[in-house]
């Protein structure tokens, strides 16, 4: 996570009030686009409440879902040394960022070196994380993709609140098919599947968790590799 509180933790104190006097907050509407991709790269922008989605065109009609941000989180940063966003990134509510131009947030970083290592930490990790979805969109059955797709939704936007296992922010089936590279009727379906099986409870358009180990196993094939040892 690289976000607003972080940058302010790593940016020395000389630098904090050339931050603080650039900065700018935005508010924009749920199903608002922040930035779009082609546009000039103008800034970054870190979720200081609210979340979105990360797009990237695949041919000239169709947008894949690429990441989901929830708070302090950072967004536009791989603009950097680009003239234009080769990405686009859209509110999914209501959000407010805080916005950092281009040019400042680069003097920032190259000042701070300890500012710049915890970047290139979060960008590594960031690419790591893309190849592993990569490698499940190409290996896992539908599935292993929306039990990933339902946790990587606790991770980024946790729960309604601390006593209820119902998600604060539901995808839409559209977006989860999206994401998980197959059919609209394939995520009714698996969906449907994990609730007779007691892993989710499906409430109106939103989802509840209520066995988060089991579905971390449908990732990891624990059960496959139980039943192959007994096999040996």
């Amino acid at each position: 996570m690289f976000s607003n509180k972080l940058f302010k933790k790593y940016c020395s104190n000389e630098w904090l009030p050339i931050f603080d006097i650039n900065k700018q907050t935005i508010h924009v509407r749920a199903k608002q686009r922040i930035f779009n991709e082609g546009d000039p790269v103008k800034g970054v922008y870190f979720i200081e409440q609210g979340k979105v989605k990360v797009l990237s065109k695949f041919n000239a009609k169709d947008e894949k879902i690429v990441r989901i941000a929830g708070n302090d989180t950072i967004l536009g940063h791989r603009g950097i040394h680009y003239k234009h966003y080769h990405i686009s990134a859209e509110a999914l509510t209501e959000t407010t960022l805080t916005f950092l131009p281009i040019d400042i947030f680069i003097k920032i970083i190259k000042a701070n070196p300890n500012m710049a290592i915890y970047l290139l930490d979060f960008i590594i990790e960031e690419l790591r994380e893309a190849e592993e979805r990569l490698k499940g969109l190409l290996i896992f059955d539908p599935k292993k993709r929306v039990a990933l797709i339902l946790i990587k939704l606790i991770d980024c936007f946790g729960y309604a609140d601390k006593n209820s296992n119902l998600l604060s922010y539901t995808l839409s089936r559209a977006d989860i098919a999206n994401m998980a590279g197959t059919t609209y009727e394939t995520i009714i379906r698996t969906l449907a599947n994990f609730e007779k099986l007691k892993l989710i409870e499906l409430v109106g358009k939103e989802i509840a968790i209520k066995n988060v180990t089991k579905l971390q196993e449908i990732v990891t094939d624990k059960i496959s590799i139980k039943k192959a040892k007994a096999i040996k």
